[in-house]
This record gives structure tokens, C-alpha cells and sequence, in this order.
């Protein structure tokens, strides 16, 4: 007897141990390693040659997918889409996963081929104009048939600067001075496609156009930049910070109107009305 009660402190002393999750949880997970990443997922078309690409995960875990040709980020998740536009025909592309230490494995490329373009926004026609079935190259300058092209109004509510602006309110050449970007007043313009964005002031990038609605029920779509952004493309009541993110409010091959929020009142929004000259 004696025996049996010296063992039950040593016995309920491993079984406290085995069963103390903090001990458990305290154990550091490995991180998932280039090969195992890249072997875990496959690209996977709607259709042979579509498209309209999802990325199939084995073992499911949350990542980030990017073009390697210029590092934009695509989609992510996990079961994360994507869709690859004209003129594009083959992409490459890697994902990223954050391991438990909190450290970034990235895969090597894979690579896809598109040779069919389906559910294509419909706005690209108006955006980008098209031509004999192929999306082409247009471009905009200020919409002088306006009395107010550019300036402040409500945002989530107004389609056009409602507020103050030029050049009723103000000269737009002297607001582009004051603003950091001198080359973009009366005569300044910018050019949209697929391939690229270019402008007046010299600067080059790209563009991409969604019909997701920043705000529902307003406007039509959403114009991304990157690398440059449109005329003025600045948002003044935040220390002039350039604006990559634009809702479409209206865009009718002619005639077009972006909006941005103002990062320090929401209710606020600057307006760019332009007009295609090409």
C-alpha cells in the first residue's frame, strides 16, 4: 500500500502535463516550405483556355496571389479567383502564405494560357473603346463643355462637383500648380487600355476596371491605378496625397466622371469630369 501511494502523486503529476493545453499550444508549428507551397496549388480555367481562373488549394490555407510580371495583386483567400483580360494570352503567376511565426513563404511561378475572354465587364466598351471586336486606346482631357469639371461635392450622393471647383470657382491651372502637378491643367491628358496608362506629364502605368460599386446603387464601376494616376489625380483636404482608387460615376464613351472620398470626412468626395479627345 505504501508503494501504490508514493506512485499516484508522480502519475497524476504526467497526467496534469498531457493534459495542459497552454503546453500544447506553446509548441511551434513548421512553416510551409517553397516546394510544398508551390505543390499545393493548381490553376484552374472555367473552361479550356477561359479567362476566368481559380486557384485550387490542397490543403486549404489562406493565400495571396500575384502577377509576376509586375507583382500586382490578383486575389486572395482561400479559394481565391481571378480573371485574366485582353490582350493578355499567358500569365504567371506565384502565392504567397503567412506561416505561424508570422514569416512569408512565397511559391515559384506557374504559368496559364488564355485564348477565351468571357464575362468581360461591360463598361470596358466605354472605358477603353472597341473596334472591330478588339478593345483599343482612348484618351481624355478636361470636359470644358462643363461649367464645373473638377472639385468637391457629396460623396455617396452627388454626380458632379457640387460643391466648389473649376473652373467656376477656381482655375484649374493654378490649382494644379498649388497641388504638385503643374502639367495637368488646360491641354494636360491621359490615355486608358488594357496595356497600360499613359500621361501628358510623362508618367506611365496601368489601369484596372471593375463594375464593383464602391458605394451601392452609385455610379457604375471602379477604375484602379498603378504607377500614375489621371489629371489631378490628387485628394486636396489630405495634404494633397495622390488617389489610386476611383468610383466610375458615369462613363458613356465620351464623357467621363471618377470620384474619390475624402480620407478625412467620409461624407465628402472629389469629382473628375474629363471628355474624350481621341
Amino acid at each position: 500500500m505504501k508503494k501504490i501511494l508514493f506512485a499516484l502523486p508522480f502519475l497524476f503529476a504526467i497526467l496534469l502535463v498531457a493534459c495542459d493545453a497552454s503546453v500544447d499550444d506553446k509548441q511551434p508549428g513548421a512553416s510551409v516550405t517553397v516546394d510544398e507551397l508551390t505543390n499545393s496549388f493548381q490553376l484552374v480555367a472555367r473552361s479550356e483556355g477561359n479567362n476566368n481562373i481559380t486557384v485550387k488549394l490542397s490543403p486549404v490555407r489562406y493565400v495571396k496571389v500575384y502577377s509576376a510580371d509586375n507583382d500586382a495583386l490578383l486575389a486572395e483567400g482561400t479559394n481565391p479567383t481571378f480573371q485574366v483580360t485582353p490582350p493578355t494570352t499567358e500569365l504567371d503567376v506565384y502565392i504567397t502564405a503567412i506561416n505561424q511565426d508570422g514569416s512569408i513563404t512565397k511559391s515559384s511561378t506557374k504559368s496559364i494560357t488564355v485564348s477565351e475572354y468571357t464575362d468581360l465587364p461591360a463598361i470596358y466598351e466605354q472605358i477603353f473603346g472597341l473596334e472591330n471586336g478588339e478593345y483599343g486606346t482612348t484618351k481624355w482631357t478636361w470636359d470644358d463643355t462643363l461649367t464645373r469639371y473638377w472639385g468637391n461635392g457629396g460623396w455617396g450622393s452627388d454626380t458632379t462637383p457640387s460643391w466648389w471647383g473649376a473652373p467656376d470657382g477656381a482655375d484649374i491651372n493654378e490649382e494644379c500648380e498649388g497641388k504638385g502637378l503643374p502639367n495637368d491643367g488646360i491641354g494636360a491628358w491621359f490615355s486608358l487600355s488594357l496595356t497600360g496608362v499613359q500621361t501628358s506629364r510623362g508618367e506611365t502605368g496601368s489601369v484596372k476596371v471593375t463594375e464593383e460599386q464602391l458605394v451601392a446603387g452609385w455610379g457604375v464601376g471602379t477604375m484602379t491605378f498603378s504607377g500614375t494616376v489621371p489629371l489631378l489625380g490628387v485628394l486636396p483636404n489630405d495634404g494633397n496625397q495622390r488617389c489610386y482608387t476611383y468610383q466610375i460615376i458615369s462613363a458613356d464613351g465620351d464623357h467621363l466622371v471618377l470620384a474619390a472620398q475624402t480620407l478625412s470626412n467620409s461624407s465628402e468626395g472629389w469629382f473628375f469630369c474629363y471628355k474624350r479627345i481621341e
